[in-house]
């Protein structure tokens, strides 16, 4: 069959690796010149060296967790099927390091400092202990049940999911609004709490991970990769999709915006977009009351990220240098991000300040020279203590408000929207699908939109379709048993239509996180 898919996201990429690999047929329609959705490496100027400072203004960063062994297994495929140029490695991601410390009041001190509680003048009982300690105290039981079993510990979840984590945190720990306050802005974003419980305890369930890695040279090489195999002539940029019309025969035909008819007819078509995106297209069947809520009432959190370009890497030099990690503040930015790669090399290196719900809309209404007069503003206090002048340092900036881009923010649902939403909007309706994170339960991470694909893949052919990557894995069989990822091996043998020949029974991903590209066991 030939499938349309509107988004050149990773959604829309994924689930066109995963049709052309089961036989299908794709064509993808991008709205703008550049694919990969929320996966945005911007790189700044090039230097002497040939090399080009960037920062990732979208994804940044995989935890090295069996809930995310989806992107590793994308990763599999594409070093397999790819030409070695084209290679994805991974390299270590530092979400935490020593020197790391948190700025709130006006102080500076180590984020799970126990005298903070005190110095923000805490009611004594919850006094001597850290945010991060206290949060443990009430996620910690949820993410060990979730770890156990966690189709279980999800439905479990959903009997609380009408409750705002806010909620949960008065009415069932206990706490005092102080408190509460203390914990959200040490560790979280403003109002972010006001969020779903269920949201509130898979993402600590996502950030409950020892181990983090990235893409070398920019989580845009990742996009590349897929982009490389799915193949150009399949792929249409500059091509907004303005309608989509079901015609008699349950075929799909799309409108394009400035283009003169509509495309070819698709047998089937898959909407690998968010409810913003949805939103602009100007025709499109009207389907059920819950389906419609659902594409009006999902929420995602507005996002913003600003990379600053400096001469040096004055945040590794001083007597407390930051190697990676991040910093959280009670700044305007709130939060500050030192670069994983080029650790310790010379030359320029570029922060990247992040915040997200009601501090990332705050930074909307401000003018470009107002964000970057307050970036570095503000920064000049967090670096007061080390002498350095952020201002004779500054070089450049980029940055993007995601809630003002087409793509939206990324999805964090609201109390009680898992519970009615989820299902119906990852319903499919006749020939239309519908993928993203948003229609996973891992909302906010490249894992979350693989998992949707997938699901939707398996509604669309009605086989029970590996995941990418996953059929070059085979594990020993046990107790005499026929392993079930040789089976598909052999199964997909006449499917691949990359353009390596080669399949391999397994591969190994080495434990310092770099993919080979090709290791055969």
């Amino acid at each position: 069959m030939h499938v349309g898919i509107v988004g050149g996201g990773i959604s829309g990429l994924s689930a066109a690796l995963l049709l052309q690999r089961e036989g299908h047929r794709v064509t993808i329609y991008q709205a703008s010149g550049r694919l990969g959705g929320r996966i945005y490496t911007h790189r700044f100027g090039k230097r002497e060296d040939g090399t080009a400072p960037y920062f990732e203004a979208g994804a940044m960063r995989i935890p090295r967790s069996p809930l995310h062994e989806n992107v590793y297994s994308l990763v599999r495929c594409l070093n397999t099927h790819n030409f070695p140029d084209m290679k994805v490695n991974l390299i270590p991601y530092i979400l935490e390091h020593e020197n790391n410390k948190a700025f709130m009041n006006g102080q500076k001190l180590a984020i799970d400092d126990a005298s903070w509680a005190t110095v923000l003048q805490l009611p004594e009982p919850y006094r001597g202990k850290s945010a991060r300690t206290l949060l443990g105290e009430v996620v910690g039981p949820w993410v060990k049940l979730l770890r156990q079993d966690f189709e279980a510990g999800f439905r479990q979840l959903l009997a609380y999911d009408e409750y705002s984590f806010r909620q949960y945190l008065r009415m069932h720990a206990n706490w005092p609004h102080e408190v509460v306050e203390f914990v959200e802005v040490a560790t979280s974003q403003t109002n972010q709490y006001d969020l779903s419980f269920t949201e509130l305890i898979m993402q600590n369930l996502d950030f409950d991970t020892e181990h983090w890695c990235t893409v070398e040279g920019g989580m845009s090489n990742l996009v590349d990769a897929c982009a490389n195999l799915i193949g150009c002539d399949n792929i249409r940029l500059h091509s907004l999709v303005s309608g989509i019309f079901e015609r008699s025969d349950d075929r799909v035909e799309f409108e394009i915006e400035g283009v003169c008819g509509r495309t070819r007819a698709f047998d089937k078509v898959i909407l690998a977009i968010p409810t913003a995106a949805l939103h602009g297209i100007r025709e499109r069947p009207t389907w059920s009351f819950m389906k419609e809520q659902s594409l009006r009432g999902s929420w995602f959190e507005p996002l913003y990220k600003m990379g600053l370009h400096f001469h040096t890497r004055f945040w590794e030099t001083g007597p407390a240098p930051c190697f990676g990690g991040q910093s959280t503040t009670d700044l305007r930015f709130r939060w500050i991000v030192y670069p994983s790669d080029h650790i310790g090399c010379p030359g320029p290196g570029v922060l990247l300040l992040y915040c997200w719900m009601s501090d990332a809309l705050k930074w909307g209404s401000l003018s470009r020279e107002q964000r970057v007069d307050l970036a570095l503003h503000d920064l000049s206090k967090y670096f007061a203590d080390q002498e350095v002048d952020v201002y004779d340092q500054y070089i450049e900036s980029f940055d993007v408000l995601w809630s003002a881009e087409q793509a939206g923010g990324d999805a964090m649902f609201l109390p009680g929207q898992f519970s009615r939403f989820f299902e119906v909007a990852r319903k499919p309706e006749k020939n239309i699908y519908f993928a993203g994170e948003h229609l996973s339960k891992h909302h906010t991470w490249i894992s979350g939109a693989l998992d949707s694909v997938l699901t939707t893949v398996r509604q669309m052919t009605g086989e029970d379709v590996p995941a990418l990557g996953q059929e070059y894995v085979a594990k020993p069989p046990r107790d005499g048993i026929s392993n079930e990822a040789t089976r598909l091996t052999d199964v997909l043998k006449s499917k691949v239509k990359f353009k390596a020949s080669a399949l391999y029974s397994s591969l190994i991903i080495p434990s310092h996180l770099n993919v080979q590209y090709v290791d055969v066991v």
